[in-house]
């Protein structure tokens, strides 16, 4: 499509235009799943992300001043709209399987992403030992046994270790509230 043909698309497309609506999405939609899914392996997933990156496009349609073109600045789009996609897979899937989540007390995930945040935020502020043993059980999902041995102490120490370590992350987990 040549830039006076898509300046014309985009100028229906503002003025909600259902013709053009139809025409943009028949055009755009094969060559938009098909980049999605070489990011997102579910293609019911990757379905949604299309159908949501179409709707994002919408919505900013008026924000869009042209200095690319529309494809390009679809891209753009759909590469935040991946992101999102697996910012929240990974935080809901860090907060149901992580027993990180076990030293917290959520009383309703509404935002996993952001409990995430706060996680990593608490780690973060934590001593350095304190923090490397959490990710070692908890993120590497390593036994007492092997951190014992990585460590160069004995279980008993390891455990008393982690003990203080939760009660270290909870105190500042809560703290943050």
């Amino acid at each position: 499509m040549n830039r006076a043909a898509e300046a014309q698309l985009i100028e229906l497309l503002k003025l909600a235009d259902e013709s053009a609506v139809e025409y943009w999405f028949s055009t755009y939609h094969p060559k938009l799943l098909q980049f999605i899914k070489k990011n997102i392996e579910n293609k019911q997933d990757a379905e949604e992300l299309a159908q949501q990156t179409f709707l994002n496009c919408m919505k900013n349609l008026p924000l869009f001043l042209g200095g690319s073109s529309l494809w390009t600045w679809m891209v753009s789009i759909a590469k935040h709209e991946v992101a999102d996609y697996y910012r929240k897979k990974y935080a809901k899937r860090a907060i149901q399987t992580s027993p990180l989540s076990q030293l917290v007390s959520i009383d309703a995930v509404d935002d996993a992403h952001e409990v995430s945040v706060k996680v990593v935020y608490v780690l973060k502020k934590m001593g350095g030992y304190s923090q490397e043993l959490l990710l070692k059980k908890y993120v590497d999902q390593k036994s007492v046994q092997t951190i014992a041995e990585e460590v160069g102490k004995t279980v008993k120490a390891v455990e008393s270790e982690l003990f203080r370590a939760r009660k270290e992350f909870r105190v500042l987990y809560d703290a943050e509230d």
